[in-house]
């Protein structure tokens, strides 16, 4: 994986740090033949689902949480929730409020992509 700076700023910082090529590639692998908001919502999380590697950590107003799992969200049609477990509990949060943490999960350049269209929906 190929990183560099972009001034590009998408939801989080830590999409910052890759290449918009690559994000725009992972776009395009889930996306294949999934037209409107729905269908491409509906690729994402089988790309997601598929590719995102779990644990990983990240962090949530500056404190590193360990990222167990994905959910889609009961209130969002469009959303994605990631599972966070913080002493000893589990909690649903918004994946546009975390930042990944280094090294990167695999499939991070999916999730990347999923929340650069999810600010455009």
């Amino acid at each position: 994986m190929r990183k560099r700076s972009s001034k590009n700023s998408m939801s989080t910082s830590w999409t910052n740090q890759l290449n918009p090529d690559d994000i725009n590639a992972a776009r395009d692998e889930a996306l294949t033949d999934a037209y409107g908001d729905y269908e491409q919502h509906t690729g994402f999380m089988t790309a997601l689902g598929d590719e995102l590697a779990f644990p990983f950590k990240a962090k949530v107003m500056g404190e590193t949480l360990q990222v167990t799992g994905m959910e889609w969200p009961k209130n969002d049609e469009f959303g994605l929730d990631l599972i966070v477990e913080r002493n000893g509990e589990q909690h649903r949060m918004d994946a546009r409020s975390m930042e990944l943490a280094e090294p990167f999960p695999d499939g991070h350049l999916t999730l990347a992509a999923y929340l650069k269209w999810r600010r455009f929906v």
